[in-house]
C-alpha cells in the first residue's frame, strides 16, 4: 500500500463535495435546487481540468451528502471495476485538451488530422457527442465557457461567508540564545475584515495553518469558503479532508494572481505598520514565541478590532458583532480534534498490523485482510481510530516487539 496521505477514494469524494458546496452556495442565494444542478453540470469539477457530472448524479450526490456528510461521497466499489471503456480517461483528457488549443478548428478537420497521424480513436459522431457533454462543443468554447481572466472588486456579502487566510514573515525571536524567524498565519473574515485568528510560528507549514483553522473556528465560527494561495500548506489533501469535513468550500488564487488576495495582504501590512514596528521600540521587544503571540493578541483585540476600517467606516469588532446570531457553529455532540484528523487507506495484514511511516500498529484480528481507514491526528500520533465501512473499529496500538514471548510455557525468570 502505498504511504501517501490520501486515496482514490477521497479524492473522489473531495471532488464531489467542491460541487457540493458550489449547488449550496447557488441554494442559499436564493436559486433552486434544480437550476443549481443545472449550473453545477455545465463545469467540470474540482477545476478545468476535472471532469462533469449530469444532474442527475448530482442530484444523487446532494441528498446523499445531506443525510450523511463527507462520508456519503466517498465512491462505493463498482462490480465492473477494470472493465475496458470504449472511451479510456486518458483519450477523453488528450482529447479535452487538444480541442481547446484550437477552438476555431471544425473538429472534422482536426479528426482527420488525428487519424492520419496514425491515432486510434472512435468515430466522429462518438467524439462529438462526448465533447458536447463536455461542455467542450466548438460553440462554446468559442464563447469562453473556461472563467479566466482578472475578478472585479469584491466584498462577502455577510460575516463568514468568506475568510482568506497566508502567511507573512514576522519579526525574530531568541531561542537557544540564537535569533530565529518567525512567519505569521492570519485568516481574515473578508466583510466584517476582523481578524478571526492570527498566531506567529516558527515555520510556515501545515501544522501552523490548521492550528490557525482550529484557533479561528473555535473562535469565530465555520466559514463557508477559505480563500487561499496554491502555497502547499492550502493545497494538500489533509488541509482538502480537514474543510470538507467542517463543511467548508476552500478556494484556491490563480497563479501570479497575487492582487486577488489584497485584502489579506493589506491585512498584514497594516500589523507591520502598527504592531511589529513597535516591537523594534527600547522595551517593547517579546522575548519568546509565546510572549510575542501574547502581545499579538493583546494589539489585535484593543487596537486593529477597535478602529474603524477604512473600507468600512466601521470597527471590524462591531461589524462582526452585527451577525453573531446568523454564524455558523460547530454542531453539538462533534468533535473538533477529530474533523482535523487526516484519513489514510491501509489493508490489515495477516498479522493484524498496518504500517504508517515505517511504524506498525496492530488492530483487532477480525480485520485481518480488510481495506481499512485510519483516522488520527499526524502531529501527535496519539490517537490512531480505526474504521471499516463508515463503522468504527476500535484504536490502532504501537505494536511492541519486545513483548513477543515463545509458545509453551511461561517466559523464563
Amino acid at each position: 500500500m502505498s504511504e501517501q496521505l490520501d486515496n482514490r477514494k477521497n479524492e473522489v469524494a473531495l471532488r464531489r463535495f467542491a460541487a457540493m458546496s458550489f449547488i449550496e452556495q447557488q441554494v442559499r442565494e436564493g436559486v433552486g435546487i434544480l437550476e443549481a444542478l443545472r449550473r453545477a453540470a455545465l463545469r467540470p469539477w474540482p477545476d478545468e481540468k476535472g471532469r462533469y457530472w449530469a444532474a442527475r448524479t448530482l442530484e444523487d450526490h446532494w441528498y446523499a451528502w445531506k443525510k450523511g456528510g463527507f462520508a456519503a461521497l466517498q465512491p462505493k466499489s463498482r462490480a465492473d471495476a477494470g472493465a475496458f471503456r470504449k472511451l479510456p480517461a486518458e483519450l477523453g483528457q488528450w482529447l479535452l485538451s487538444q480541442v481547446s488549443q484550437y477552438p476555431d478548428i471544425p473538429l472534422k478537420v482536426l479528426y482527420e488530422r488525428w487519424m492520419q497521424a496514425g491515432k486510434r480513436l472512435p468515430s466522429l459522431r462518438t467524439l462529438y457527442r462526448f465533447l458536447r457533454a463536455q461542455g467542450y462543443d466548438a460553440a462554446t468554447l468559442r464563447r469562453g465557457r473556461l472563467e479566466t481572466g482578472p475578478a472585479k472588486a469584491f466584498e462577502a456579502p455577510f460575516v463568514n461567508d468568506l475568510w482568506m487566510t497566508d502567511f507573512s514573515p514576522g519579526p525574530h525571536v531568541k531561542l537557544g540564545g540564537k535569533a530565529v524567524a518567525t512567519h505569521l498565519c492570519l485568516i481574515l473574515d473578508d466583510h466584517s475584515r476582523l481578524i478571526t485568528y492570527g498566531a506567529y510560528y516558527l515555520t510556515a507549514d501545515s501544522y501552523a495553518f490548521h492550528q490557525t483553522l482550529k484557533q479561528a473556528v473555535q473562535r469565530r465560527g465555520i466559514p463557508y469558503k477559505l480563500y487561499t494561495d496554491q502555497g502547499k500548506p492550502f493545497t494538500n489533501k489533509h488541509t482538502q479532508i480537514i474543510c470538507a469535513n467542517l463543511g467548508i468550500r476552500l478556494l484556491h488564487a490563480k497563479p501570479y494572481c497575487a492582487w486577488s488576495k489584497g485584502k489579506v495582504e493589506r491585512c498584514f501590512y497594516t500589523l507591520q505598520q502598527g504592531f511589529e514596528s513597535a516591537l523594534k521600540l527600547p522595551g517593547n521587544g517579546a522575548q519568546s514565541l509565546e510572549e510575542l503571540n501574547q502581545k499579538l493578541t493583546h494589539w489585535v483585540q484593543t487596537v486593529y478590532h477597535l478602529r474603524p476600517h477604512s473600507s468600512t467606516g466601521v470597527s471590524p469588532q462591531v461589524r462582526f458583532a452585527q451577525a453573531a446570531g446568523t454564524l455558523r457553529h460547530l454542531e453539538a455532540g462533534l468533535d473538533l480534534e477529530a474533523l482535523f484528523f487526516t484519513h489514510l487507506e491501509r489493508t490489515v495484514r495477516k498479522d493484524g498490523t498496518v504500517r504508517i511511516d515505517s511504524k506498525l500498529y496492530e488492530v483487532d484480528l477480525s480485520l485481518r485482510a480488510l481495506d481499512v481507514q485510519l483516522r488520527f491526528d499526524p502531529y501527535t500520533m496519539q490517537r490512531i481510530e480505526v474504521y471499516y465501512r463508515g463503522k468504527a473499529c476500535g484504536l490502532a496500538r504501537p505494536v511492541d516487539l519486545h513483548l513477543k514471548q515463545p509458545t509453551g510455557g511461561p517466559p523464563p525468570l
